[in-house]
């Protein structure tokens, strides 16, 4: 019936024919440079942030180092000032009783003094005559000893 020298005949196709692979993608070309890695620019910032930290911190931890030997020195000082300002109170204490003792001797010496001076004017300026002379000298030598 068929033979090969007539072509067949097949039905025609009413819906094109379903491919086995799906079809390629349109072409896209490739990049020439890769795309920046946005973690080593975080990297980068995070290092920076961290030395500019550091670096703060150090100063900060100098100038504490500092303030503290300035702050040393000034206690000293004043530990030495109030030293001596007790040393002197202490002195000036003495001073004091000492003084205060001179002035009980003084005073003592003065109401002494004093009975002798009252006798000799007693003695010379009252115009005593006779008798009188001598129990009034006698009271002058005894005040005046």
């Amino acid at each position: 019936m068929n033979d090969l020298t007539t072509p067949m005949s097949y039905p025609p196709e009413p819906f094109p024919r379903p491919m086995a692979y799906p079809p390629p993608p349109p072409f896209a070309p490739y990049r020439t440079t890769p795309p920046k890695p946005r973690a080593g620019l975080v990297l980068v910032i995070a290092c920076a942030v961290a030395f500019a930290l550091a670096a703060l911190f150090a100063w900060l931890y100098v100038a504490a180092d500092g303030d503290r030997d300035t702050a040393t020195a000034r206690f000293e000082d004043t530990k030495r000032e109030l030293a001596d300002v007790r040393a002197r109170t202490g002195s000036a204490a003495e001073a004091q009783s000492s003084a205060e003792a001179h002035n009980d001797d003084l005073e003592a010496e003065n109401a002494a003094l004093t009975a002798c001076v009252k006798a000799v004017q007693h003695y010379l300026w009252d115009g005593l005559t006779g008798a009188a002379r001598t129990p009034a000298f006698n009271a002058m030598y005894d005040a005046c000893q």
